[in-house]
């Protein structure tokens, strides 16, 4: 074999090595982006923004004349068989009882908590069964999805339902709380409540949690 044929040879074979380690190179590529693309997408508890009430910011000092308003406004919407007592948008003591109105739930009777500064710490109203899920579906619309539970409760005769707990939470800490049943089987309650109001509950919870122990 002379020289020329060879150097040929060797050229052909170079080529072939180099095409084949470019296509090798590329699929791989294509498998690796391909996986990154089939891998799940990591999401967050957290929601999708802050956590407010009607546009009221949570745990902010000094909410208390937005309130009073917003309870002025609610006290002359409220049901024709029951009389305006505007003394109630006062906020004279803590936990005040007026009627509000809330995403998708029309006036319904909740309460206010406000904080010693005047901050909106924590709301709670009730409904049907049907509206707070309808609500749970309004507020992941709103929110993103929610921290979803289920529970198996009980009535006085022992019939059992289940009882579906939904939860929001937001980097500041606040959290929504729809429960499907709560004090009846047909009724439902969303708790809004600012983060300090939350720790002051688990803070609670907590020490629930180690008298049991102790009594054990």
């Amino acid at each position: 074999m002379n020289q020329r044929n060879l150097l040929s040879i060797i050229a052909v074979t170079g080529a072939l090595l180099i095409s084949g380690y470019g296509a090798t190179a590329s699929y791989a590529q294509e498998r690796k982006s391909n996986s990154s693309q089939q891998q799940p997408k990591i999401t967050s508890n957290k929601t999708k923004e802050t956590i407010s009430f009607k546009g009221i910011s949570l745990g902010k000092p000094g909410v208390k004349n937005v309130l009073q308003q917003l309870c002025l406004e609610s006290e002359n919407n409220r049901p024709s068989s029951y009389s305006p007592d505007k003394d109630v948008c006062s906020f004279k003591d803590a936990r005040t009882l007026i009627w509000l109105s809330y995403g998708i739930l029309g006036h319904s009777l909740g309460w206010i908590t406000l904080g010693s500064d005047e901050a909106l710490n924590k709301v709670e109203i009730d409904g049907s069964k049907q509206e707070m899920l309808a609500l749970a579906d309004a507020l992941e619309a709103k929110y993103g999805k929610p921290i979803k539970k289920k529970e198996q409760v009980e009535n006085g005769h022992g019939t059992k339902f289940d009882k579906e707990i939904f939860i929001w939470l937001d980097n500041q800490g606040s959290r929504i709380t729809v429960e499907s049943i709560h004090s009846k089987v047909d009724e439902g309650l969303v708790v809004i409540e600012s983060a300090s109001s939350v720790a002051a509950q688990n803070a609670a919870e907590k020490l629930l949690r180690e008298a049991a122990k102790s009594n054990l």
